[in-house]
């Protein structure tokens, strides 16, 4: 006559591990992670540049501010070779990093734009073209800005604009 009316505690072991088996298996569909990583890739990309264009902002600042196209053209930031070499805009900041005689420095084409980050940023390996063949996508706007977008997915990336110094996350 005497019955229990509850679950033994083996019944609720094995309704917590198999709860558990589903959550490990099912969580993964529910957050997407993806987004996280593209966003840091993007960031850390956009930080390398921003360090650049300060590194190359105060190396101008430091060789007082010259106006003179001779003194804005082609400064050694890093190294000693070409790859080293960078241009500076009138208002102090990169605009193209082509090695020889300029005839005009300024931001105006998706050339300009990746040399900008071949010459900034990379670091022997190629991870970014005009074209989406590589890891960013590299773009001239408007208005001496650039735009840097992942090639996987064009709604991460970050703006440069030359007139500035700006990079902006989008």
């Amino acid at each position: 006559m005497n019955k229990n009316l509850g679950f033994t505690l083996i019944e609720l072991i094995v309704v917590i591990v198999i709860l558990g088996i589903l959550a490990v298996t099912a969580l993964p569909k529910f957050i997407n992670l993806t987004d996280s990583a593209l966003q840091a890739k993007v960031e850390a990309n956009a930080g390398a540049l921003r360090s650049g264009v300060k590194l190359a902002n105060l190396k101008w600042r430091a060789a007082g501010s010259p106006q003179a196209f001779s003194k804005r053209d082609n400064i050694q930031l890093y190294g000693s070779t070409t790859s080293g070499q960078i241009d500076i805009n009138p208002q102090g900041f990169p605009a193209q990093s082509y090695p020889g005689s300029d005839v005009i420095i300024s931001t105006d084409n998706d050339d300009d734009c990746l040399s900008l980050w071949q010459a900034l940023i990379e670091n022997g390996s190629i991870n970014a073209a005009v074209d989406d063949s590589t890891e960013f996508m590299v773009n001239y706007e408007n208005n001496n800005t650039c735009s840097y977008k992942l090639t996987e997915n064009v709604n991460f990336g970050f703006i440069y604009n030359a007139l500035t110094g700006e990079v902006i996350i989008l």
